[in-house]
Formats: structure tokens, C-alpha cells, sequence
């Protein structure tokens, strides 16, 4: 086991193996930085040595993270990010964006609530907190958290599980359920509860197989013993299938607090369903060291407090 280094990285070492591992390339990294291909291949080479391990494999196809690389290449970034904030707070700069990464549905039901919260109508002073929000499925912005990319990601927990990324932490947000949905005067759906076996040769539009929000219902689904459901359909975001479903005789599913304001305007209608699909929690994720960051552990203590107006209003 190689013995720890004699003295820590400077800055200079930690920006050339973010740059390496965001451009897979030690030529086009030195161009980005604007030094020359020597220095910046000295720097990695001075970075290896101090932690004792080699971070990239070489070829003529460029720099590829070895296993070791990418755990540092992620607290790489990290740590950078946080030395911005801290160079920009000094100065009283305007400060780098916090990344946050969504599902869809909490761009419908958290990030109204967190963005009220972040800007006021009325402002009395600037906000603490410029945020990006980056949107995708939860296994993507799962491993662009753990790649060091993101600060924050809001997931479905049955996505992913931290595994071997134990510098991460899952944190319960709420439990939200999804439903079976269908147009309000769908003709073939009583409103009445029903069994699932008498609507699965209905014609369906899902979501992609590989969102997180199809693999639940899908694995919903077999536990039944139902036959598979192939949809005529298949979309990436619950909001075309919503549309889809309030126009034709399609069924869907969609995240229940979503389907109900649809309910509300007349144009769908949720499919009393004996067996209910099984809530799901919503987590957010993040890595170990954003606890010992005041400016993120700020705006995760601020996203749970949003959290509980998403809990008042689904009561």
C-alpha cells in the first residue's frame, strides 16, 4: 500500500487532473488551460507521485481514469468548486452556481417551492444561492454525482443505491406515489376500482425502459404475474405522456401529485387501481464532504425545509 504523500496538492495539481479528466486528454487539457503540454504533463506527473498512484492510462486514444483516478477525479472537482466558492466569497464576487441535478417530476413539485424560496417576489437583499439545475433520469445524474459534477441530485431511490460510493449520502425527502392515468372520458375504464389484469391489453404509452419511473412500474408489474405490458408508445418525459393520454384512448402512469392537477382541469382521470403501485422515496444525494461546506450545507438544509411544504400539500 503505497504510504501517504509527504505534502498535500497545491491547487495547480488539483486543476490538471480535473482538466485531464474533463477533455480524456493532456494535449487538449493544456490547450483549454493555456500552458504548455510539458508543464501541465509535469503537474500530473507530480499529482501521481504525491498520492502514490497512477490516475491515467496513456494511449494514442488519450487519458482514461484508472480505477483510483476516478474516486479522485470526483473529489477533484468537488474540491476545486469549493475553493472557487471560497476565492469568490472572499472577494465578494458573484458566486459560482451551486449544480443541481432533478428528475422531472421534481422540476413539478420541489423546485417551484425552492426557487419561491431562493427569489422572493419582493427581495430584500440578493440571495445566498445562485443554483443550476441540471434535469435527467436518476441514474444519469446519479453517476454524474459521483463522477464529481454535480453538488446535489434529487433521484428516485429505487434507481440506485450508494454501493461502492461510499463518499455518498442518500438523505429521505418525501414518499410520493405513482398513478395509472387515463383520458376523463376514457370509454373503456369504469370509474370505479378495478383489477389491473382487466387493463393490461389496453394500448399504453410509457415511459423509456431505462428511466427509473418504467423499471419500477415494470418490476411492479411482474410481481403481479401480469403479462408484460408492450406500450404503443414509448416517450421520455411523463409530461408527453400526459398529453398523449388527455386526447386519446392511451393509459400512462405519472407521479400522483402531477396527475391530480391534471385531474383538477377535467382533462385526465386517475384509474382507481386495487393494487396500487407502491410509493417510492425521493432522495437526495450528495457527497460526504458538502457537509463540512457551509454555503452547500446551507442549501441542503434549505432544500428539506422546502420539502415540507411538498409534504403539506400532499395531505
Amino acid at each position: 500500500m503505497p504510504s501517504a504523500p509527504s505534502k498535500p496538492l497545491q491547487r495547480r495539481h488539483i486543476e490538471a487532473l480535473v482538466a485531464v479528466g474533463d477533455h480524456h486528454s493532456v494535449h487538449r487539457a493544456a490547450r483549454e488551460m493555456g500552458v504548455p503540454q510539458p508543464v501541465l504533463s509535469r503537474l500530473l506527473a507530480e499529482a501521481e507521485g504525491l498520492l502514490g498512484a497512477r490516475l491515467f492510462e496513456r494511449s494514442s486514444h488519450g487519458s482514461t481514469p484508472t480505477s483510483k483516478g476516478i474516486v479522485v477525479l470526483s473529489q477533484a472537482r468537488f474540491v476545486l468548486r469549493a475553493m472557487e466558492r471560497l476565492h469568490d466569497t472572499a472577494l465578494e464576487a458573484p458566486r459560482q452556481p451551486i449544480r443541481l441535478g432533478c428528475i422531472p417530476r421534481v422540476m413539478h413539485t420541489l423546485l417551484p417551492g425552492l426557487f419561491a424560496r431562493l427569489y422572493p417576489a419582493a427581495p430584500t437583499e440578493t440571495s445566498p444561492h445562485q443554483f443550476q439545475v441540471i434535469e435527467g433520469s436518476s441514474r444519469a445524474l446519479f453517476e454524474q454525482l459521483a463522477a464529481g459534477r454535480l453538488d446535489f441530485a434529487i433521484v428516485r431511490s429505487a434507481a440506485q443505491t450508494v454501493g461502492d460510493h461510499d463518499d455518498l449520502v442518500l438523505e429521505r425527502l418525501y414518499q410520493e406515489r405513482t398513478v395509472i392515468i387515463c383520458a376523463a372520458g376514457h370509454p373503456g375504464i369504469p370509474d370505479q376500482t378495478i383489477a389491473l389484469s382487466s387493463i393490461g391489453d389496453q394500448n399504453w404509452a410509457l415511459p423509456d425502459g431505462e428511466t427509473s419511473s418504467r423499471i419500477a412500474f415494470d418490476k411492479f408489474w411482474h410481481e403481479l404475474g401480469l403479462p408484460r405490458i408492450r406500450p404503443v408508445i414509448e416517450t421520455r418525459s411523463f409530461e408527453s405522456n400526459l398529453a398523449l393520454v388527455a386526447g386519446t384512448s392511451l393509459l400512462s402512469i405519472a407521479p400522483e401529485a402531477v396527475a391530480r392537477r391534471h385531474v383538477e382541469f377535467g382533462l385526465l382521470r386517475i384509474v382507481k387501481a386495487r393494487q396500487p403501485i407502491p410509493g417510492d422515496p425521493v432522495v437526495l444525494a450528495f457527497s460526504r464532504l458538502a457537509q463540512e461546506d457551509p454555503v452547500l450545507d446551507g442549501f441542503r438544509r434549505l432544500i428539506h425545509e422546502t420539502v415540507q411544504t411538498v409534504r403539506e400539500l400532499s395531505h
